[in-house]
């Protein structure tokens, strides 16, 4: 198995107002770049979670635990060449690994 899909985790600060500064402090974006294994979600599995096959849906598959809060995950995609922003739906974190059932994020508009 490959690991060798970058997958960013993004945390999400808001912004707020700092007394001592006297000023607004803008909000603020944490990343955490892994490699990962990315793949489609099966059909089989889909159908359990979801009732139906969901388009935009991945299992990502890290060999080293992450265990830290993250609000969504941006995947490179290589064909298109630029990063595309998941939602976890669901995760499993054994002793050694994680893995990661995420779902596409589409754009309104």
């Amino acid at each position: 198995m490959r690991y060798d899909t970058e997958v960013t985790f993004v945390i999400e600060k808001d912004g707020y107002y700092d007394p001592e500064l006297g000023e607004h402090v803008e909000p603020t974006l944490v990343k955490t770049v892994k490699l990962g294994n990315v793949t489609d979600l099966g059909t089989d599995r889909s159908k359990t979670l979801f009732g139906d096959i969901k388009q935009g849906a991945k299992v990502i598959r890290l060999l080293r635990p992450y265990t830290k809060e993250w609000d969504y995950v941006l995947i490179f995609n290589k064909l298109r060449r630029k990063n595309e922003k998941f939602e976890i739906i669901t995760e499993r974190n054994l002793r050694l690994k994680n893995t990661f059932i995420v779902q596409e994020v589409f754009k309104d508009g």
